[in-house]
Order: structure tokens, then sequence, then C-alpha cells
């Protein structure tokens, strides 16, 4: 696991203490993560790969947020839905696992 800075290490642990997240904290940890990357902007300038990588995630977000709509508006039917919520899953591990990979390398 990469080692987190305390703030955001309570901050997480406090989102997922209950293992549901609500909108508002979604939206504090959207922001904190803002905050964050604005510190990297102030050290390495506006146009970088990491500050690349963050408007990726901010599409990743979206395409995923209306990937979920497109499909409730389809009115799967269970299994439908069971395919898809694995499929996206699966996806956002996909990051998740080759972020722990490449993270190791800092």
């Amino acid at each position: 696991m990469t080692p987190l800075s305390k703030t955001l290490e309570e901050l997480l642990s406090a989102i997922y203490q209950d293992d549901n997240v609500s909108f508002v904290e979604y939206r504090t940890l959207r922001d904190d993560a803002d905050r964050r990357m604005s510190a990297v902007i102030k050290e390495f300038g506006l146009h970088n790969n990491v500050t690349a990588f963050q408007k990726a995630i901010d599409v990743a977000m979206q395409l995923l947020q209306t990937s979920v709509i497109d499909a409730k508006k389809n009115q799967l039917t269970d299994t439908g839905e069971a395919i898809v919520k694995d499929a996206l899953t699966a996806q956002v591990e996909y990051l998740r696992a080759g972020s722990q990979l490449a993270l190791r390398l800092l």
C-alpha cells in the first residue's frame, strides 16, 4: 500500500468507516484532491503529466456516472445490472491496482 499523509489517511478513514460514501463525503474528497493538486501545480506548473492525470480522472468519473445513469435509463434486468456493475467495478479496480504499482516507483 502506498503511504498516505496523515490528513488524507484520516479523511479516507472517516469517509469509509460505514462502508457507504455520501454525496457530501464524495464532494469533500474531490475538493481535497483538487486542493492537493494545487500544491503540485505550484511546485511543477500547470502543464505536466500529473495535471493531465487529474483531468483524465475527472473525465473518467464523469463517464462512470453517465454510464450508470444510462444503464438505469435502459431499465436493465437484474442480470444486466449485475453485468454492468461487475464490468465497471473491474475497471475501477484496474485503476486502483495500476495506481499501487505505479506509486511504488515514487
